[in-house]
């Protein structure tokens, strides 16, 4: 045989191996036992695909509990369809990683086949040896009060090593002393002899101090409750419990019947530390007002309103309504007196309490209230020169009238206020200055409460 590559075989039957693709002149040659010869050639074309190279990349050592990841290495001219992972305790895989944690010690084989889309494999073998981890544990979670210790114990282990190191009397021994001054978790991580590990918690926590936080200090009126509060603790005991509606609890009411101080005594709930506070509640007696008996009083009368206090002293006034008052917030305001009215007081100690009262006021208007000079100098001194209506209580003058001796109407002036001199009469009689004489007057006033009177008088000139 004459495989077209360089190279020859003989037999009736040949295998040959071609690592090149090419298309090959195949010659074969038969010969008879007499010598004969005959001769055959072929063109043959043949396809020569890429063979796969696969290696696993992967520790040789690894522990229980573990996570161990096998990495295919890959070489190959034609793409990958195919790859598989077993490994020996019956575990398959696909894809070129595999991640696997292994369970129980031991030695295991693992095996990795990758095939090209054109049916070419390869398999790759790798031998692992699982040691088995400790089986480490540590002491429960514990709570402590600041200031103070625990101890950590840990088992399991022939080596053990603790972090963080603050607050530890050792960090490589199974059962170090705490002393954390913060809530801490302490991880312990315990090696056997095969340099397997793991770690372990246990979380000290610390109870700080505390301050509590309570309500300011109130002021009621007897009678009247209180809500006091305090908070920042776990439990509350407030003193003196008489008079409260519960003494265990954050927000009691209290209804004191005398000024009293309350102090609350907090609790952290694990008796570490407490915390103490107190709330006075200063209690007042109502007050008592007195605006003193109802008046009857002339118009344009000025009336003090004074008041007799008992249970002071007051903190605040308020007078009403405001008509006619100097002031509504004063102690002692004065009230120009027009017509009837009634004023209420409401005053408030300084406790809060308040208390209220009410004068009625009544009004009348008569003669007196109206004032016109018997006798008046218009000299132009400066002095008694005009004669004009005075009065109080009175709103207005609907007329006033100067009669001489004859009846004869010598001055008039209507609808004008009362105590103003540009209404007067200057003693002139037609422009002329009159002579010493005595004159009647007239007028006709409206007071404030709208009654009205006529007053009739006389009058004289003096020079």
């Amino acid at each position: 045989w004459d495989f077209g590559d360089g190279n020859t075989g003989t037999g009736a039957n040949v295998s040959h191996d071609y690592f090149i693709s090419g298309t090959y002149q195949v010659q074969m040659i038969i010969i008879s036992l007499s010598g004969c010869t005959d001769t055959i050639t072929k063109s043959i074309i043949i396809q020569v695909n890429s063979l796969p190279s696969v290696t696993i990349d992967a520790p040789v050592v690894k522990c229980t509990g573990n996570e161990v990841i096998f990495s295919s290495v890959i070489q190959s001219t034609d793409p990958i369809t195919f790859t598989q992972w077993r490994i020996s305790n019956g575990v398959n895989s696909v894809g070129p990683v595999l991640n696997y944690t292994f369970a129980l010690p031991g030695t295991y084989t693992v095996r990795f086949i990758a095939g090209t889309a054109n049916g070419c494999f390869d398999t790759a073998f790798h031998t692992i040896q699982i040691n088995p981890s400790p089986n480490v544990s540590a002491s429960a979670n514990v709570t402590i009060c600041l200031g103070n210790s625990t101890q950590l114990t840990a088992t399991g282990a022939n080596q053990y090593q603790w972090s963080p190191l603050q607050g530890l009397s050792c960090n490589t021994c199974p059962n170090p002393v705490a002393t954390p001054t913060v809530t801490t978790p302490y991880f312990v991580t315990g090696t056997n002899t095969f340099g397997c590990s793991v770690i372990a918690t246990t979380v000290v926590t610390v109870i700080q101090p505390f301050n509590m936080t309570v309500s300011p200090n109130d002021t009621i009126c007897i009678g009247e409750s209180a809500n006091l509060l305090a908070t920042g603790a776990t439990r509350y005991s407030w003193s003196p419990t008489q008079n409260l509606n519960n003494a265990n609890i954050s927000n009691p009411v209290a209804n004191p019947i005398v000024t009293t101080s309350y102090r609350v005594v907090g609790y952290d709930g694990f008796n570490c530390f407490t915390d103490t506070a107190f709330v006075i509640v200063a209690v007042g007696k109502y007050p008592t007002v007195s605006l003193g008996p109802d008046l009857t009083l002339s118009t344009g009368t000025i009336l003090p309103l004074n008041t007799v206090i008992q249970n002071g002293p007051i903190r605040s006034w308020l007078w009403t309504p405001s008509t006619e008052l100097s002031c509504t917030t004063c102690a002692l305001p004065s009230a120009v007196i027009k017509k009837n009215i009634s004023y209420i007081v409401n005053v408030k100690n300084i406790y809060g309490c308040e208390a209220a009262d009410t004068i009625q006021i009544k009004v009348f208007c008569e003669d007196t209230q109206v004032f016109v000079p018997n006798a008046f100098t218009p000299d132009g001194d400066g002095v008694n020169d005009v004669l004009m209506v005075r009065g109080k209580g009175i709103v207005s003058v609907k007329f006033f009238r100067i009669f001489n001796r004859w009846g004869e109407l010598i001055f008039e002036k209507s609808n004008f206020p009362p105590n103003n001199l540009s209404y007067g009469w200057n003693g002139k009689i037609r422009g002329v200055s009159g002579p010493p004489d005595v004159f009647v007057y007239t007028a006709e006033v409206v007071c404030e409460n709208g009654t009205t009177f006529i007053y009739k008088g006389n009058t004289s000139i003096i020079k």
